[in-house]
């Protein structure tokens, strides 16, 4: 069979590409391209031994379930964040995944532990794990010979331990898995066991809630996948700026229609330039990541958050009083600053500028003025020391 290229990333926070090929150039080993690593794998490397699962039974079926939920290609979301934070601390371990697995691909819902949002199929242990309906674990992929000779055992990310249980559609097809690793030979209790199904359970729950804002529903069902994946922004798995952009036209347009109020918060990272300065790149990219998951958080379900470009982002607060936004953007500022960024055995203080302002339909505001108000609140929050708010949701007309 051919190998599957895999996919690592560098380190580099300006843009990253997502290239896929089915098969490795027989005489190139590696290849630098827009901040990805490629490692070709060619055949008589102990590739040609790997065995990639069997398709299921019902795997035309099974795709449509998948894709008829919307889900593959999709910005980060926080209900789902939250499972996988819970899988790594309850399970001790470095790596959780929520796993979709499409025709081709296995695309990561949810990830802790690695930068990565895809990989092939063919090599991914999760295939295995759709097969049935219990938990699939391997305690050792070194001695197991469907693995053994795996890329994803034999080079980064070094699995030893997988421990991959299967998560359904609210059709009842099986769609992917919740699942941990670890780089180190291990079994899990009985209790962990436990964990890991109900964590799932949890996956399941969430797959039949509908909690996002509207807006952001009718993006994922009406754009095409390949138009999604231009909208995510690789690094942080936020929508990107186009994507934002996206997203307002639309709230804009159903706010106008409900007679809705919205908030927009312009978020930029203080002193990022000497983050990048004095840390690198790399560990640049890390505290953007952990901004990002860090925003999310502090959102409700049904809010919206964007990277804009660099260390700017965008926050859309759907339908609040001036007040809730206000708390809920001092929440965003004080989940950021209360607590370092550990990047690489450095703890990095990290505060944020924000500008906050209110689009009423009712209002004599437009929704363009609005925009540059949430701007110029942003710019009046650097200019008077950062670390702060500066709102404009009172005085909008």
């Amino acid at each position: 069979m051919a190998c599957r290229s895999m996919f690592i990333p560098s380190r580099k926070n300006a843009v990253e590409t997502r290239q896929r090929k089915t098969a490795a150039p027989p005489a190139v080993p590696k290849l630098q391209a827009s901040g990805w690593t490629l490692h070709f794998l060619r055949s008589g490397s102990g590739c040609d031994s790997m065995q990639p699962a069997p398709l299921p039974p019902d795997e035309e079926a099974r795709l449509a379930s998948l894709r008829s939920l919307n889900l593959l290609d999709t910005a980060m979301e926080e209900r789902f964040e939250r499972v996988t934070r819970l899988a790594s601390r309850l399970l001790d371990v470095p790596i959780s995944a929520i796993t979709l697995i499409d025709s081709q691909r296995q695309w990561f819902k949810s990830i802790q532990g690695l930068n990565i949002s895809e990989g092939s199929r063919d090599s991914s242990f999760c295939g295995h794990a759709i097969l049935g309906s219990e938990t699939f674990q391997i305690e050792d992929a070194t001695k197991d010979e469907r693995f053994h000779d795996n890329p994803l055992v034999t080079g980064d990310p070094n699995i030893r331990f997988y421990a991959g249980h299967p998560v359904k559609a609210p059709d009842g097809r099986t769609i992917g898995t919740l699942c941990v690793i670890d780089q180190k030979p291990r079994t899990l209790t009985a209790h962990q066991l436990e964990d890991l199904q109900d964590l799932a359970a949890m996956v399941e729950i969430e797959f039949k809630s509908t909690q996002l804002a509207e807006a952001q529903i009718r993006m994922n069902m009406d754009l095409a996948a390949a138009r999604k994946a231009v909208l995510i922004d690789p690094l942080t798995r936020l929508w990107n700026r186009a994507g934002g952009e996206e997203f307002l036209a639309r709230q804009h347009e159903l706010a106008v229609q409900n007679h809705e109020k919205f908030c927009i918060g312009m978020i930029d990272i203080d002193h990022f330039k000497k983050v990048n300065d004095t840390y690198g790149h790399a560990a640049g990219d890390e505290v953007l990541r952990e901004v990002s998951k860090r925003i999310l958080r502090s959102l409700r379900t049904g809010d919206f958050a964007c990277r804009r470009g660099g260390e700017e982002f965008l926050v859309s607060i759907s339908d609040p009083q001036a007040t809730e936004a206000i708390a809920i953007a001092q929440a965003v500022r004080e989940a950021i600053r209360s607590k370092p960024i550990s990047v690489g055995g450095a703890e990095i203080s990290i505060t944020i500028s924000m500008g906050l302002a209110y689009f009423d339909p009712a209002a004599s505001v437009t929704f363009d003025q609005v925009i540059q108000l949430a701007d110029a609140g942003l710019y009046r929050a650097k200019q008077t020391g950062r670390d702060r708010i500066v709102s404009h949701l009172e005085n909008n007309g």
